[in-house]
């Protein structure tokens, strides 16, 4: 990741264990496609390769084409303006032009729309600074709730820097139910809704060792009833 400081651009790392997360859903949908594959097999998932797939084609621009994406903040190689903005009041909006029509309709929101500079796509482009500091000042003249106003009666995307007071109180979030309670604490909830077997968060997290017990009597040999008993050490101790 990179962001925009005191006018250059630096090295940054997000607030949350991205990789560690990215390669835990990447190793559930590994394991789910293992256990349907129906052979015993060895599940092979790290952090470095994980990650590098939400690097999407930028190792193959590279390797193939020799082109070097350059560092760009929140932007995009082909797209502008994209990015994170602060408003007159100190909150932050995010916003993005994916499409002529929607960058077409930002450029006429904030007076560019006879720009020749910004007519098209590539033009905006190569007028990528100058794009970025007009929207800039555009937004940093006006409060949050007056942008996302603006911007959503020019059909536009934009959306409000949520922090956590504010994402929780989100009315989608709360209708959705997107944050759960499990045994008293809050929490996310499953990402997928199933609608024959939705899946449940039953406990928050279970003591070490809590269910060895009933573990081992599922593995016990249903011939002889005798229980599986792992090696000694293998066990945290309780």
């Amino acid at each position: 990741m990179w962001t925009r400081r005191s006018g250059s651009l630096a090295s940054t790392l997000p607030p949350i264990a991205l990789t560690d997360e990215v390669t835990a859903l990447a190793a559930a949908f590994a394991v789910l496609v293992a256990v349907q594959s129906g052979v015993g097999q060895v599940v092979d998932v790290n952090l470095l390769e994980s990650l590098l797939q939400l690097m999407g084609p930028l190792p193959t621009l590279w390797q193939r084409c020799g082109v070097m994406q350059p560092r760009l903040g929140s932007g995009l190689p082909y797209t502008a303006p994209r990015g994170t903005y602060r408003c007159a009041d100190g909150e932050w909006v995010a916003i993005s032009t994916s499409s002529d029509s929607i960058a077409e309709r930002v450029m006429a929101l904030i007076g560019l729309e006879d720009d020749p500079r910004v007519s098209t796509g590539a033009g905006r482009m190569e007028h990528r600074e100058f794009l970025e500091e007009a929207v800039g000042s555009w937004i940093a003249e006006r409060d949050r709730a007056d942008v996302l106003e603006a911007f959503l009666g020019a059909d536009a995307a934009a959306a409000p820097i949520y922090d956590m007071e504010e994402l929780c109180a989100d009315p989608h979030v709360i209708e959705r139910k997107v944050l759960i309670e499990a045994e008293g604490y809050p929490m996310t909830g499953p990402v997928a809704r199933l609608s024959a077997t939705p899946a449940e968060i039953r406990w928050p997290g279970r003591a070490v060792g809590r269910d060895t017990e009933s573990v081992l009597r599922a593995l016990a040999d249903p011939a002889t009833g005798s229980r599986v008993d792992p090696a000694p050490g293998a066990l945290p101790e309780r």
